[in-house]
């Protein structure tokens, strides 16, 4: 195939813009209607028989008739010396893989498109088989498009084999029913949709990380199926969706009504989808029914290497290095010494000690998710904005908003008795976060923390969910995950308050700090109002140890409970959840 072959003299191919799992596919002119198509090659020369044939023309015949804007339309099924090719829309967009992770409004938003269309495919006696963020692009206005019925696989077999058979579709994403040898049905449909929409918020598919293909297997056949944690609102449709027992999950029209009950309102997502348009990450994606492939390059990127998404910048939150967007060097106008501090605070953070005209200013950042869109005027730098907020009399702040989940906290605080130029302080070093920021993937820590440090735990994870029980009224199925799962945090839904779970690290503490006590055989200690009003906080000590500086620093969790009961029973209720995170802490040595 070469640019300007002719197909069924009538296609004429303008650039191969990827390759499928049996062939390439081309953006193609349609001479006739003088429109772009997208042309999927679906079966070669001599290499299916006549039954191969007629199958692909059944299914591509039955496709062809559905009509529903969630749908990616199938146009033709050619032939052009003996090769047969499908031909289908080519339509502007992103893979859902390709957004990186969503808010649950957005997800959901999209997902009740998606239930829509699926509802038309089972409605015309069509199953999908292979629903997956891959095979799912999203247009303007967060408009989806399902694509990859499955036409390949059933010509070519292409199937996922296991070790007693094969089945087609994509571990992770599959109906257990599905993995243990029964035939895909309509509810089969609706549990790789939940699939893919658990996915979309949290990070991963509901069996685990897609690199371990053989977890995802034997969490798969043992229907090991994780909970939401960071789905918020869409929990409980994704808790439907993705049920065990095939008979009890809802129809996609009863998929549909429940995400939309949680959907973002249109209004919402195309403010969303507007700054996405601004920053530049719209690309065209060419989507390949047959064979699910989506081939993008980036409208405002000649070389097609800019930033796509937070996913694409942050890589895994764990991993990235908040001190590389850091250079004390840039602060030299402002007269003083510049020092880094990669040690204080949680393990998202690393601070700038200045000492500007003989005063003394911390600049903090850290790497955070992505708040809510923000009331005030966002300002752009190709795909990354910046959001200026209003000083304070001892502090500036910046909001570094990078394409996806992740934002940039840039807080420069006055710590000292000179009244130095706090915002102009911050412009310096939001400036450096950008400048790192669009020059693509956020460069990883110099080496991985020790084997016992709590950078290796999730803060989720140190309080269960029967013993969350003690704390009134508290939504145990959905807590917030905070940046690289070192910070969680439980509302409650019948009072005003909170439970977080938070990781530090400190110079060592001492009485001063707040009330010393033994926890699980862990020092701690109690700080009634140590948060603030209507606050209690426990800090448990884990591993003390000695800085490159040559600094003693103790790495802590903080349990910080919020709520309207008194003083004394607020700091009681503390302490028991701080017991219950210092039991499973593990030894500090």
């Amino acid at each position: 195939m070469r640019v300007g072959q002719w197909i069924a003299g009538r296609y004429r191919l303008e650039e191969r813009i990827g390759t499928g799992a049996h062939g390439d596919v081309w953006r193609a002119t349609d001479i006739e209607l003088d429109r772009a198509v997208a042309l999927k090659y679906a079966l070669p020369t001599g290499g299916a028989d006549g039954k191969g044939i007629r199958r692909v023309r059944r299914e591509a015949a039955l496709l062809a008739k559905l009509n529903h804007p969630g749908i990616v339309t199938v146009f033709d099924l050619v032939t052009e010396d003996g090769e047969w090719w499908l031909v289908m829309e080519y339509v502007p967009g992103q893979s859902l893989h390709e957004l990186g992770v969503l808010a649950p409004g957005r997800a959901a938003a999209i997902g009740a498109r998606l239930a829509d269309a699926l509802e038309a495919v089972h409605a015309a006696g069509v199953l999908h088989r292979d629903i997956k963020p891959s095979n799912v692009f999203v247009t303007g206005e967060d408009r989806p498009k399902l694509g990859d019925f499955g036409i390949s696989r059933a010509v070519f077999a292409d199937t996922t084999v296991t070790g007693t058979g094969s089945f087609a579709g994509t571990l992770g994403y599959l109906a257990p029913e599905v993995a243990h040898g029964t035939e895909p049905t309509a509810a089969s449909d609706v549990f790789s949709l939940g699939a893919t929409l658990f996915a979309a918020v949290e990070g991963h598919s509901p069996f685990g990380d897609a690199g371990k293909p053989m977890e995802l297997m034997r969490r798969t056949a043992n229907r090991q199926v994780a909970s939401p944690r960071r789905a918020g609102p869409l929990a409980p449709a994704l808790s439907a969706m993705l049920r065990t027992d095939a008979a009890k999950r809802p129809s996609a029209a009863g998929a549909r009504a429940m995400l939309e009950e949680v959907a973002d309102r249109p209004s919402v997502v195309r403010q969303r989808i507007s700054g996405r348009v601004i920053g530049g990450l719209l690309v065209g994606v060419a989507v390949l029914v047959a064979a699910g492939v989506f081939v993008w390059r980036a409208v405002d990127s000649p070389s097609g290497r800019g930033p796509t998404a937070s996913a694409s910048i942050v890589g895994d939150p764990r991993t990235a290095d908040p001190c590389a967007l850091t250079d004390p060097k840039a602060f030299e106008r402002f007269h003083g010494s510049a020092e880094q501090h990669p040690e204080d605070g949680n393990f998202n953070r690393c601070d700038i000690l200045l000492r500007p005209y003989g005063g003394k200013v911390d600049v903090v950042i850290e790497l955070a998710k992505q708040p809510q869109p923000p009331t005030a005027p966002i300002e752009r730098t190709g795909g990354i904005g910046i959001v200026r907020l209003p000083p304070e009399a001892e502090s500036c702040g910046r909001t570094v908003l990078l394409p996806g989940q992740y934002s940039v906290e840039v807080d420069v605080r006055d710590i000292g008795d000179v009244r130095p130029d706090l915002c102009g302080i911050a412009d310096v070093a939001t400036a450096t976060v950008v400048d790192v920021a669009s020059r693509g993937p956020l460069p990883r820590r110099p080496e991985p923390p020790p084997p016992n440090s709590l950078a290796r735990l999730d803060a989720c994870a140190l309080i269960e969910r029967a013993e969350l029980s003690g704390y009134p009224g508290v939504a145990a199925d959905t807590p917030e995950a905070g940046f690289g799962d070192w910070e969680c945090r439980w509302h409650s839904t019948i009072i005003k308050g909170s439970l977080v779970v938070r990781f530090d690290r400190n110079p060592p503490l001492h009485a001063a700090d707040g009330r010393p006590v033994t926890l699980a055989g862990r020092q701690a200690f109690i700080t009634p109002d140590g948060d603030g009003n209507n606050t209690c906080v426990v800090r448990v000590v884990h591993r003390p140890y000695v800085t490159a500086a040559s600094e003693s620093v103790v790495e802590l969790v903080l349990v910080i409970l919020t709520g309207p009961q008194s003083p004394q029973e607020r700091c009681d209720l503390a302490t028991t959840m701080a017991t219950f995170v210092a039991q499973k802490l593990p030894a500090p040595e």
